[in-house]
């Protein structure tokens, strides 16, 4: 990840504070992967943000299907083996 976005008008400057020794294990791991400090931050973010994000509960494509009666599931299943297996 190593475009440089400091000049793109959409990004926000974030500053926190490191234990000495979390910095400079940032350092010894950023300069083994040979990227700067802020591509690194940038990777880390990237990285804990993927894994914690959670969908949006009201997203329809998450929504528990309908429920149907058995019966019907039965039939849908009946006519797709006739289908694909009976021609």
């Amino acid at each position: 990840m190593s475009k440089d976005m400091s000049s793109d008008a959409d990004t926000k400057i974030v500053q926190t504070e490191l234990p000495e020794e979390e910095y400079e294990r940032l350092v010894r791991v950023a300069e083994r992967e040979d990227l700067s400090l802020k591509d690194a931050l940038r990777d880390a973010v990237k990285t804990f943000t993927d894994q914690q994000d959670r969908h949006d509960p009201d997203d329809p494509f998450f929504a528990d299907p309908p429920q149907t009666d058995e019966s019907e599931e039965d039939l849908t299943a009946t006519e797709t083996d006739t289908y694909l297996y009976e021609q």
